[in-house]
């Protein structure tokens, strides 16, 4: 794995033009906006998906077939791009978020920093679910029709939270009492919560791509 994973960090400096260009739109953001945490989500956002690029660039010209000739088993294939993704992702939030909470202090801008924190490590794990979606359809439609899947899974996503709604409606359940009491949740246990949704979702997600990894044709 530590070699996929030098491949990919390799990779990550090929790209040091487009994350130069991101950098500097994020310190915009942190200069000019009179809500510098949206830079976290962002950035954050920017840098999980570079996970999906090494992929594409792994299938270009057949680049995976050569890579399973080496002694790298297809496990420690797909285990190494959550990896990757967890670091990266991680990283540029733990950044970001300095950044931003230090660009907050700096132009003097009145914040609750419990609540600000929570609002960071809830974009933290939204940046961690796009990731566990995306992972497998990537593996498993590639670049040019993940697109077309990833969009599906948003409508299928839509409609669930509609039919959702319904049912909640039908049985006289009130959903804005339901997000009033997740509201009131301290801090802690609502971190809690977050982190072990997170490592539920992820687990699954490398489930799914273990499995899609292990069919496919290379």
């Amino acid at each position: 794995m530590k070699g996929l994973l030098i491949k990919d960090v390799k990779l990550l400096k090929n790209q040091k033009q487009f994350f130069l260009v991101i950098c500097i739109i994020g310190t915009l953001f942190l200069v000019t906006s009179n809500d510098p945490s949206f830079v976290i989500t962002y950035m954050t956002l920017m840098f999980s998906i570079f996970t999906l690029s090494t992929i594409s660039y792994d299938e270009h010209d057949n680049g995976a077939a050569y890579l399973f000739t080496l002694p790298i088993s297809r496990q420690s294939y797909t285990m190494e791009k959550y990896v990757f993704g967890l670091i990266t992702t991680m990283l540029a939030w733990g950044v970001f978020t300095a950044a931003a909470l230090g660009a907050t202090y700096y132009r003097q801008i009145e914040i609750d920093l419990r609540q600000w924190l929570v609002i960071a490590v809830t974009y933290l794990a939204v940046a961690l679910l796009l990731l566990a979606i995306t992972i497998p359809i990537q593996f498993k439609f590639g670049a040019e029709r993940s697109r077309i899947a990833l969009i599906a899974v948003v409508g299928c996503a839509v409609l669930v939270a509609y039919a959702a709604a319904k049912i909640f409606e039908a049985f006289h359940i009130d959903l804005s009492a339901v997000i009033d009491r997740v509201a009131e949740m301290t801090p802690g246990v609502f971190l809690a919560f977050l982190c072990a949704a997170a490592v539920a979702v992820i687990g699954i997600s490398y489930s799914i791509s273990l499995r899609i990894v292990k069919k496919k044709q290379f």
